[in-house]
């Protein structure tokens, strides 16, 4: 043996049963951080991709800047590509039409459709003067195809054009709806129409970088260099924060949250393996004495631990890199084939270095750690340790216990638990910080299913809505819907804004009243936050608003209309428009306030029996001053969204859970292992099986009820804090004690302690008493 660390391997070797444990749970921390960060780079491939079809991969648009300034930006060696395009009617206030339909003009160069957006879906670009291309709902609303000719309508006068393909550079503009079509045309054609029509024009140019890291100083450079106004200059937010160049404060909170999130796990990593170590060390106290007696010094024993700990490593890291990255496949995959749609682009057979490098960093520094502690306490171990009977371990009972209050063995039990102040710490907080973890998780669940509207009973597959939610729809149109073939649920609603109002509370002085038929009143109750809904049906005084920070119109408020007076009397978390200055009541009493009859807005639902036809029918029903748009796309996108995000929160609770399990698991085992001479001298005493499993018990609930009591009690703090800041502040949903989470939450705990004491119980019982007493 040339040095003390040779004694390493050979531990490792005489001591395989017992760093067992310890090396699961480096095992359980690499592939935590291995799955997570490789999800998230495989989501960040995904989502780059689904974002640059979206919105384009050019990383800055320039306005208002002269053509020369473009041209000269265009030459720098750090630009990749420059396209031009200008858009005009996007808001369709302004009378230009394509067939009978609201048309959007946009003139643009090749570069800018082909190469800094991926503009094209079908057919090709416009080559010529007579060409365009239409957004891909002109197909539905125009009833057109490739070849077909066309005319675009303005004031001044008509164009022919021919179709020569479909697409958009903006797809969520027009997707599902029927009353702005898209025109894409050539920047000649474009200019020609403006001119005949006297409007100025103003096009916008796009510039792609060679390298995205270099995009946000290059921004800095140009707006100094040609004295650029902050208004001239943008970034594409979605390319530049994907790739975390992003200047948008919204941006750089997202990686804030990403930092907690590495943060946490880093800190439960930490918690666990300290405590298992701990325990590890403090069963071998005459060991590390012995290397004192033999001539270890201090520094050398620290060495020691250290260098044990990193011989770990060797074995837990690659397979915690293995194990992670199965699992990042398996959930890849089930988002790719299960979930679809926005994941179907999702990478599932690939590596992720960011993933594999981030574990085996993690695995390595946390390791490093959490052995600090414990080297420290080794070195700490004195000769003489080595040579007496007393180690550190050692019971040190300051009073007799009274029998009649409680039994001996269970006041032992809670005396190993509590002995060690620092042992007790870390278990304490390793189990508190998983409970605190799942308490808050919870709350990201509701937020999330609070900002998905799809997820609302009333959601429809189909709306028409008057433009600029004018009262346009007759409510008979609503009987007609209902007549159609394969339509289901019809709900209409009316909406009428800033309403002169006075108010028993200060500062309100106007409102916007909208109107819920029978059906859309009845969903509502999933939503009820205080009141009493029955109160809004027919022609009554009463109304709705909606409880949240952006409306100061709080529920038992009175309000006067048009010489009427009605009381709030209920409030909802979220409603059918704008939550401002809110207040929503039955059909018949908006009548009353209002003079009005007619529907803002037409719901349509439909059943299993709906087909393409279905939606022609209804479209067919609206008139050129109607939006007609389908949701169907959009709600199936928002509930695959909704799964997947409950699926990876529910997994990572149950990944919190499972180390919650094995860490009570290890350290009832460790400790059982650390005092096994001590159990052989009460047995040998006359203490029975029936005595020892209840003093390991005792321990194991000692542990278990105070992570208990400071998890709950701070995770209940902390999960308040974020529920008010989240779904109270957004959606007006009072925080309520999450008693269902926190019985779930107790009944674990309880579960998992007594699941940590038989193993050991079992062991003990099975061992000879002269086993016990000779156990090194």
């Amino acid at each position: 043996m040339k040095s003390y660390l040779s004694l390493v391997s050979i531990s490792g070797k005489v001591r395989k049963r017992q760093n067992r444990m310890t090396i699961f749970c480096i095992i359980i921390s690499v592939l935590l951080v291995t799955t997570i960060f490789s999800v998230a780079d495989m989501f960040i491939r995904a989502k780059s991709e689904e974002l640059q079809n979206k919105h384009g991969n050019w990383h800055i648009q320039l306005e208002n800047i002269p053509k020369d300034i473009a041209e000269e930006i265009s030459q720098r060696p750090d630009v990749a590509a420059t396209g031009w395009s200008e858009t005009f009617n996007t808001d369709a206030d302004q009378p230009y039409y394509i067939g009978e339909k609201k048309a959007a003009l946009y003139g643009a160069d090749s570069i800018y459709l082909a190469e800094l957006t991926n503009a094209l879906e079908e057919g090709g670009l416009p080559q010529s003067d007579n060409d365009i291309m239409l957004s891909s709902n002109a197909k539905l609303a125009l009833d057109v195809k490739i070849g077909d000719h066309v005319t675009v309508k303005t004031p001044s006068g008509n164009t022919d054009f021919t179709v020569c393909g479909f697409g958009s550079d903006d797809a969520e503009i027009y997707q599902g709806q029927t009353y702005l079509v898209a025109v894409y045309m050539t920047r000649d054609a474009y200019i020609s129409i403006m001119e005949q029509n006297s409007i100025p024009v103003n096009p916008v140019c796009y510039i792609q970088f060679q390298d995205v890291s270099k995009a946000s100083g290059a921004i800095a450079e140009i707006k100094q260099q040609y004295n650029l106004p902050e208004e001239n200059i943008s970034e594409n937010t979605a390319t530049m924060g994907i790739a975390g160049q992003s200047s948008n404060e919204s941006v750089k909170n997202i990686y804030g949250l990403a930092a907690v999130l590495f943060i946490l796990v880093l800190l439960a990593g930490i918690l666990m393996i300290s405590g298992s170590m701990n325990s590890n060390v403090a069963q071998r106290t005459k060991f590390f004495g012995m290397m004192r007696c033999i001539g270890a010094s201090r520094q050398q024993v620290i060495r020691y631990v250290r260098l044990e700990a990193l011989n770990w490593c060797k074995t837990a890291v690659p397979v915690g890199l293995i194990i992670g990255t199965a699992a990042e496949w398996g959930i890849c995959a089930l988002l790719h084939y299960g979930v679809s749609d926005e994941f179907a682009t999702m990478p599932v057979f690939a590596l992720s270095p960011v993933g594999l490098v981030s574990g085996a960093m993690v695995g390595i520094v946390t390791v490093l750690m959490a052995a600090q502690s414990p080297a420290k306490r080794a070195s700490k171990v004195s000769p003489v340790t080595a040579v007496s009977s007393s180690p550190d371990t050692a019971l040190y009972v300051r009073h007799a216990t009274k029998r009649s209050i409680r039994r001996v063995e269970r006041t032992l039990g809670v005396h190993h638990a509590t002995v060690s102040k620092k042992n007790w710490f870390l278990l304490t907080a390793s189990f508190s910080l998983s409970i605190i973890l799942f308490l808050c998780f919870s709350v990201g669940l509701e937020f999330a299913q609070g900002l998905l509207p799809s997820m609302q009973s009333w959601q429809p597959d189909i709306t028409l809505t008057g433009y600029r939610n004018e009262r346009v729809l007759d409510q008979s149109l609503s009987d007609t819907i209902s007549g159609v073939t394969g339509a289901g649920h019809v709900w209409g609603s009316s909406y009428m804004g800033n309403v002169p109002v006075t108010s028993s509370r200060q500062g309100i002085d106007h409102v916007n009243i909208n109107s819920y038929s029978q059906y859309l009143l009845d969903c509502t109750k999933d939503s009820l936050v205080q009141g009493d809904l029955s109160e809004i049906y027919g022609d009554s005084g009463k109304v709705i608003t909606v409880l949240n920070e952006d409306n100061p119109i709080k529920v038992g408020d009175t309000i006067q209309i048009a010489g009427h007076e009605i009381e709030v009397s209920c409030g909802i978390s979220s409603g059918l428009y704008p939550s401002e200055y809110s207040v929503i009541c039955s059909q018949e009493t908006f009548t009353r306030l209002t003079g009005e009859q007619n529907y803002s807005m037409i719901g349509i639902q439909l059943n299993s029996n709906a087909t393409d036809e279905t939606v022609k029918q209804i479209n067919n029903l609206t008139g050129s001053n109607v939006v007609f748009t389908d949701h169907r796309e959009s709600n199936q996108r928002d509930m695959n969204t909704y799964l997947a995000t409950k699926f990876l929160l529910y997994s990572f609770m149950a990944i919190i859970a499972m180390i919650t399990l094995f860490n009570i698991i290890n350290s009832i085992s460790m400790s059982v292992t650390s005092r096994i001479k001590q159990y052989g001298a009460m047995r040998a005493v006359g203490m029975d099986g029936e005595q020892l499993a209840r003093m390991i018990a005792a321990e194991a609930f000692t542990y278990a009820i105070s992570g208990l009591i400071v998890g709950c009690g701070a995770g209940i703090v902390l999960s308040r804090f974020l529920y008010v800041k989240l779904v109270t502040r957004f959606f007006g949903i009072q925080w309520s004690l999450p008693v269902v989470l926190i019985a779930i939450i107790v009944v674990f705990d309880i579960v998992s302690a007594v699941a940590a004491v038989y193993a050991p119980v079992k062991r003990i019982r099975n061992m000879p008493i002269t086993a016990t007493i000779n156990e090194l």
